[in-house]
């Protein structure tokens, strides 16, 4: 059965999986759906490699708000299309790669905004701003072990990350222990490509490296500067800055929030078991009234750089989730940059404000450049 509407199609483009509902994160796409009919919008989720492009028709699925059910459909091509797409590995990207495009160059088209490219070329953009530059960490691309194996020489610490990963998957951190004997070994801890934690030590840097090149692959990786990122309990934590365009096509801060790693976990994403705390509240207990101000004041400022900064460069973008490590000394460091950014940490925060206003600003964004074309 074929979906015919007479109002605007929002298309939420996602990478399809093997099961029943071809698609995660249904909760957010239903609040879509009702954000989206509040604003005249008829929202419906889609994968690109369902688009039959002879009849310009995509089978994708709405939810029906008074059955409480996803139904299956045929579309149209949407009007405006909202990214979601997650991709695990090359396979997949390039499986879709090729709708996408045509997507893309498709003229009654408009995406929300454009993915960001690797973790390496969004920090080559933000180098570009000696304001921004100062907040980043020392990072390069994982090329040999020779390079590794030359920052270990000066430092005894190193962090490792995946350059298109997410939710630290693949992070490692590598810890130099010498001996008075001159001898050295090497400890490693972080979590594999499943997420799961790991923890190995070598006697030498040859067999780090061998193991190492087994764990890893092919997949490109990042070296960075380790950077203390813990509380005074010992817990690895981060800030999650949500920055969204608005109705009026215009960036504002959505919200910010602490993640908390487990105990004992070198990173502190949600998915590996983290929990979410108020961020003025967090900052007090850690540094005082006075240096929490500062901190978020530092914070604002950055979220606010960033956003327009990295527009300018890369094309358009609607969202991003900006994560910031603050270390023991107290400093301000940019970690990442993530155009598809998840928003379930104000639900955890029990941010009813900022949870609503995260799922809204899409569809209000949608609203504006709608209005934006037909005027």
């Amino acid at each position: 059965m074929q979906q015919r509407s007479h109002r605007p199609l929002l298309g939420i483009m996602v990478t399809e999986l093997n099961r029943e509902l071809p698609f995660g994160s249904s909760d957010f796409y239903e609040h879509l759906t009702y954000h989206g009919a509040a604003k005249g919008l008829d929202v419906f989720v889609f994968s690109p490699n369902r688009i039959d492009w002879k009849q310009e028709l995509v089978r994708g699925y709405a939810y029906l708000s008074e059955k409480q059910e996803w139904v299956m459909k045929l579309f149209p091509l949407p009007s405006i299309i909202y990214d979601r797409c997650f991709f695990t590995n090359k396979k997949d990207y390039r499986q879709y790669r090729n709708h996408v495009r045509k997507l893309r160059e498709t003229p009654h088209i408009r995406f929300l905004g454009y993915g960001l490219s690797g973790k390496w070329e969004v920090d080559q953009i933000l180098q570009k701003d000696p304001t921004l530059q100062l907040y980043l960490p020392e990072t390069n691309l994982l090329t040999s072990g020779t390079e590794l194996r030359n920052w270990l020489r000066t430092k005894s610490d190193v962090f490792l990350k995946p350059q298109g990963g997410s939710q630290g998957r693949g992070a490692l951190h590598i810890h130099k222990i010498s001996t008075k004997d001159d001898n050295r070994s090497y400890h490693i801890k972080g979590r594999d490509a499943h997420n799961l934690p790991l923890e190995r030590e070598f006697e030498d840097f040859n067999s780090c490296w061998f193991w190492l090149r087994s764990l890893i692959g092919m997949r490109p990786y990042l070296i960075q500067e380790y950077l203390p990122l813990h509380s005074t309990e010992g817990m690895a934590y981060d800030v999650r800055s949500l920055v969204q365009k608005n109705g009026r096509g215009l960036w504002e801060s959505t919200g910010m929030a602490v993640r908390i790693g487990k105990p004992g976990s070198i990173t502190s994403n949600l998915h590996g078991g983290g929990t979410a705390e108020d961020v003025s509240s967090f900052l007090t207990k850690e540094f005082g009234d006075s240096k929490a101000n500062e901190l978020i004041t530092t914070l604002a400022m950055l979220s606010s750089r960033i956003p327009p900064f990295l527009e300018a460069h890369h094309g358009r973008l609607a969202e991003l989730g900006i994560d910031f490590g603050i270390d023991t000394c107290g400093r301000v460091w940019i970690l990442e940059v993530n155009s598809k950014p998840g928003r379930s940490i104000f639900a955890r925060t029990r941010n009813e404000k900022a949870r609503t206003k995260s799922i809204a600003n899409p569809i209000h964004y949608a609203g504006f450049l709608l209005y934006k074309r037909l005027s």
